[in-house]
């Protein structure tokens, strides 16, 4: 029943678009996020559709399938089209390749992503910078999303203490940019990664920096954390900011010359900051807040209304409470962003 009652991608595209009507049979939520042009989601008058062609289809074109058998029993001329939404979607890209369209396919469906944002991070690079507890989880979910280019900067070596919440890293001893970039390979083996196993400074970073578009800052000191900002504002790399103690993060993004950055916050670096060796962390803290700096990149290079900016979201993990501080935009009296 099967083969007569499907039609396949390459026959649907070849019939004339006032020969058919498309019908989608998935939930109002999933045609508002992404569907074929021309589907309608609704219809009204069945009775009026004897005569027209009707396609029928669904996600993976499994449940359209039971649908076009049904309106066929009732007398029309009902068809579901082969697999479905994500078959059309892969008919599309000339980028990427069926692997590819596999592999991303619950993210492509978002409206919000897309094939065109697919492709998008396909082509995109994003630097990490310190492969810790937020450059490990930020690192595999960049991977796993599909970003083209993933750059790894970091002079440490792994020991022991850090495997409680660097979840990238299995051995003690080895570089830490050299170990994530061996786990974001044995993630996705379609992207290209590089480690910089050594520090990043004033004297490196124009270069490095030239060949990304997006930077995420995972170290973790605050003397740091203000290097990156200056140099990223002087060199007109977007980036994002997080950071984490204890069960407390905070993530903010910044776009240089347009939106806020960390001295428009504090003009200088706060002395006797905490640290992770001095006051302590719980490897979740550092996982989520990882994460959101991954989602950030993500939503950047797809989608880029939605972004931290002008403000920081500030997360306790120990009473799940958040609150998002509004920033107000570049301080006047910043030293970097007016340099």
């Amino acid at each position: 029943m099967n083969d007569e009652i499907e039609i396949s991608i390459e026959s649907f595209l070849k019939l004339t678009k006032d020969s058919f009507l498309l019908i989608d049979i998935r939930s109002e939520a999933s045609y508002q996020q992404g569907h074929i042009e021309g589907a309608v989601l609704t219809y009204k008058d069945v009775g009026a559709l004897r005569d027209t062609k009707l396609i029928f289809y669904c996600q993976y074109g499994i449940e359209s399938i039971e649908t076009a058998a049904y309106f066929r029993k009732c007398g029309y001329d009902a068809y579901s089209l082969q697999g479905g939404y994500a078959a059309w979607l892969k008919e599309q890209s000339e980028f990427l390749d069926i692997d590819e369209l596999e592999r991303y396919d619950r993210q492509i469906t978002l409206a919000q992503i897309g094939l065109i944002g697919q492709e998008k991070l396909k082509r995109s690079g994003v630097l990490i910078i310190g492969a810790g507890g937020l450059g490990c989880p930020c690192g595999m979910y960049l991977a796993a999303a599909g970003v083209g280019r993933i750059g790894i900067i970091d002079h440490d070596e792994v020991c022991l203490s850090n495997l409680n919440r660097q979840i990238a890293h299995r051995e003690v001893g080895i570089n830490k940019a050299l170990s994530l970039k061996n786990t974001l390979s044995g993630i996705n083996d379609k992207i290209e990664i590089t480690a910089y196993p050594y520090r990043f400074s004033e004297e490196n970073a124009e270069e490095i920096l030239d060949g990304y578009d997006f930077v995420i800052d995972c170290t973790d000191t605050a003397e740091t954390k203000f290097m990156v900002n200056d140099l990223c504002v002087r060199c007109d790399k977007p980036y994002c900011y997080g950071g984490v103690i204890g069960f407390e993060g905070q993530v903010m993004t910044v776009i240089p010359h347009k939106t806020a950055c960390l001295r428009c916050i504090f003009e200088e670096p706060p002395t006797g900051c905490e640290t992770c060796e001095s006051h302590g962390i719980i490897g979740a803290s550092a996982g989520i807040i990882g994460s959101i700096q991954a989602l950030e990149a993500v939503k950047y290079i797809t989608s880029p209304e939605n972004i931290l900016t002008n403000k920081m979201f500030i997360f306790n993990m120990l009473t799940m409470r958040s609150r998002i501080v509004e920033l107000g935009g570049i301080n006047n009296r910043c030293s970097i962003c007016h340099e």
